[in-house]
């Protein structure tokens, strides 16, 4: 089992900034660690890991992964009160991972889809659907 402690991410810019992900909350089965550079709580980006591990009812193991980059909206500097609105999300972008285990699956086995959906994420195919919107066709 790993120790929870900061996660640093890169982000897409032409030269990147690493983010660090600080851990927020911490339960046996899922940890949420929170980037606080972002003025306002809103504005946080966050990510889970989270662990389902296998018992009698379920053959496997489950690790799921998700990050999530709020993106502020504009408000005016001051409404018809003179108070300027809290910031809110206007929306989110949000990537998801999720890894199903089976209890049958070797080292190798793990190894091996670890390394192909990493290999996948850097592929061309991936960034212009993500990226550019372009679909493979």
């Amino acid at each position: 089992m790993s120790a929870v402690t900061s996660v640093v991410l890169n982000d897409g810019l032409a030269t990147p900034v690493a983010h660090t992900f600080s851990p927020a909350r911490v339960a046996p089965d899922l940890v949420m660690y929170q980037d606080r550079s972002a003025q306002v709580v809103a504005g946080y980006n966050v990510l889970t890991i989270g662990t389902r591990y296998a018992s009698n009812g379920n053959s496997g193991q489950k690790v799921t992964m998700k990050i999530v980059r709020p993106t502020l909206a504009v408000t005016a500097p001051t409404t018809g009160t003179g108070i300027q609105p809290n910031p809110v999300a206007a929306y989110s972008c949000l990537g998801t991972i999720e890894f199903v285990l089976p209890s049958a699956s070797s080292l190798q086995d793990r190894k091996d889809i670890l390394a192909y959906v990493k290999n996948l994420l850097a592929s061309t195919v991936v960034s212009q659907a993500v990226q550019d919107l372009d679909p493979p066709y």
